[in-house]
């Protein structure tokens, strides 16, 4: 990852909003400043604006007039990310040689992390073919950004394609405009979360290095606070929650954390999604504190992560594995057992798998967070998870 030779991530996320507004011709950071705006009115916005740019950029960049429309059928898949009622994020997928040494980061190295792609998602944003967009995803150790487009990948690598010549393959399969319409969802999510100026929020990032799928069932029912599904917000509010489609298609049964992409042991070939979250607090002295259950598919295991920003206390998470999916009712107290043994890292080997979770920092009101999830155990010869 690259770093910024500003002072601060905000200082050089800032850079990156002063460098989109003078390359596009647009403003981003005075939405960001509009008080007045919620955050998700803010995400529209500035998403809208970015996408529109991008995409009359590419047109008038291919002489083609197929590409300016920004809403047209072959930006769908954006479409549908801005159309949701609570935002959605896009799984985003590592290799998993580069997934073992994130889970690993610590300290500063979890915040550097994330601001270090909020700078790779503007290299990206400014590519114009997709060979451009292939080697700055590589750049980054991401092979996709989406399921649909990771699945694009890995038939290219199963027909014997090198990984940049896949990971354009993968966009290709999608559209060029669609790959970028993601790009300009995602790298508005870590603009938001660099930029905005409220002292208590948490950008999370969640890996599954499983072959099974996990959900959070319910989840839109606890943005807000309330009960009855397994997000659960103690304090503040859930912005943005990962979610993507399980085998590509947009039709397709939608999860929160999709499957590797596994091939063997050891393949430098397997990917690991990841989802992203971002809670921000409302008002008053409270700050982004809650729970939530990632459920697998293909068997009963549960797996709890609760994070905590508070005003007062320090900052941290916590994780577990349970035999099974606890009763939605039980998420209060379960988030409070779990709050009052969180750490700034939290290391577990339960029930055949490890689980990680880890915040940059217990002081500070702007945290970022890694979670990671995995078999204790190699891995099948014959996964489900094959594309």
């Amino acid at each position: 990852m690259t770093r910024s030779t500003a002072n601060s991530p905000q200082a050089g996320a800032l850079d990156i909003g002063h460098r989109l507004e003078e390359r596009h011709g647009i403003r981003l950071l005075d939405v960001i400043r509009n008080d007045a705006l919620s955050i998700s009115r803010k995400r529209e916005l500035m998403t809208t604006r970015l996408l529109e740019s991008l995409l009359t950029d590419l047109a008038q960049h291919h002489e083609g007039a197929q590409l300016a429309a920004p809403f047209d059928s072959s930006t769908a898949a954006v479409s549908a990310i801005l159309a949701e009622a609570v935002e959605v994020e896009p799984n985003l997928i590592f290799r998993e040689v580069d997934a073992n040494q994130i889970r690993n980061y610590k300290g500063r190295q979890v915040y550097d992390f994330v601001y270090g792609l909020s700078e790779r998602l503007e290299s990206m944003a400014r590519a114009k073919t997709e060979g451009q967009l292939a080697a700055e995803m590589v750049a980054a150790g991401l092979v996709s950004i989406g399921v649909s487009m990771g699945v694009g990948t890995a038939k290219a690598l199963v027909g014997g394609a090198a990984l940049g010549a896949a990971v354009g393959a993968g966009i290709a399969s999608i559209g060029f405009a669609t790959a970028i319409g993601v790009v300009a969802v995602v790298l508005v999510l870590f603009l938001l979360f660099l930029l905005l100026e409220n002292p208590k929020k948490l950008l999370g990032i969640v890996l599954n290095d499983t072959d099974e799928d996990f959900v959070v069932v319910d989840w839109r029912r606890g943005v807000d606070g309330d009960e009855g599904g397994d997000l659960y917000m103690q304090h503040g509010r859930m912005e943005r929650f990962p979610q993507d489609s399980a085998t590509g298609q947009l039709d397709s049964p939608k999860v929160q954390l999709r499957k590797r992409f596994f091939f063997a042991p050891g393949d430098p070939d397997n990917f690991v999604c990841a989802g992203m979250f971002f809670a921000d607090k409302n008002f008053g002295f409270r700050g982004a504190e809650g729970i939530m259950v990632f459920t697998s598919l293909q068997s009963p295991v549960a797996i709890p992560l609760q994070f905590a920003v508070p005003y007062t206390n320090d900052n941290g998470a916590n994780v577990r594995v349970m035999p099974r999916r606890p009763n939605p009712g039980s998420l209060p107290s379960l988030f409070r057992t779990m709050y009052d043994s969180r750490g700034v890292r939290v290391e577990k080997d339960e029930l055949g798998y490890r689980v990680i979770s880890t915040v940059n920092d217990p002081r500070g009101g702007v945290v970022a967070l890694i979670g990671s999830i995995w078999s204790r155990g190699a891995a099948s010869e014959t996964s489900a998870s094959d594309p």
